[in-house]
């Protein structure tokens, strides 16, 4: 602690192979449909040694798996996290647009609960206003669109009940 000189700390080579190589068993298992295996081996990778590339990208990943099987609270709190620990990842309005489908594939009809669609409709308006110029904008434009069509529908919906029972 004395020394002048600053030490670097180095990834030893066997494990960034071993990360390596828990990463591409996870792209397997993803490729081959077994989302649980998957989203194990991501956890693994990251677990391995969270200071590398290649923990951030298990992270998205774990969650992208979690997200196929439905696990949409689960794939939600990953992704938080995600964005918690690697708020610098170039990847990171991938996780914005995720976390923006997964409320949006949450909202039932225009017959029942209103807050997913609240949700949905703040995080893509969010999503919209920081990524304006990706990609995936384009899809969320669309989906906003859905959105405010639903939330019209929910209100046509309340007037009919009120015209129909004659509660004026």
């Amino acid at each position: 602690s004395c020394s002048k000189k600053e030490k670097v700390a180095k990834i030893p080579p066997s494990t960034e192979k071993q990360i390596i190589k828990v990463y591409q068993e996870g792209l397997e298992a993803l490729k081959e449909g077994q989302y649980y295996i998957a989203s194990e081996k991501f956890d693994e990778a990251e677990a391995l040694l969270p200071q590398t590339k290649w923990a951030a990208k298990s992270a998205l990943m774990s969650s992208y798996c979690l997200y196929s099987m439905n696990y949409y609270d689960e794939a939600i709190l990953n992704l938080k996290r995600f964005k918690k620990i690697y708020p610098a990842d170039p990847n990171v309005d991938y996780a914005d647009y995720l976390l923006a489908i997964i409320y949006y594939e949450q909202i039932l009809d225009e017959e029942k609960d209103l807050d997913p669609l609240i949700l949905s409709k703040n995080t893509i308006e969010k999503f919209l206003q920081e990524y304006p110029e990706t990609d995936y904008a384009l899809d969320l434009k669309f989906k906003l669109d859905l959105i405010i069509n639903q939330m019209a529908a929910k209100e046509i919906s309340i007037a009919r009940y009120y015209i129909k029972s004659e509660k004026w």
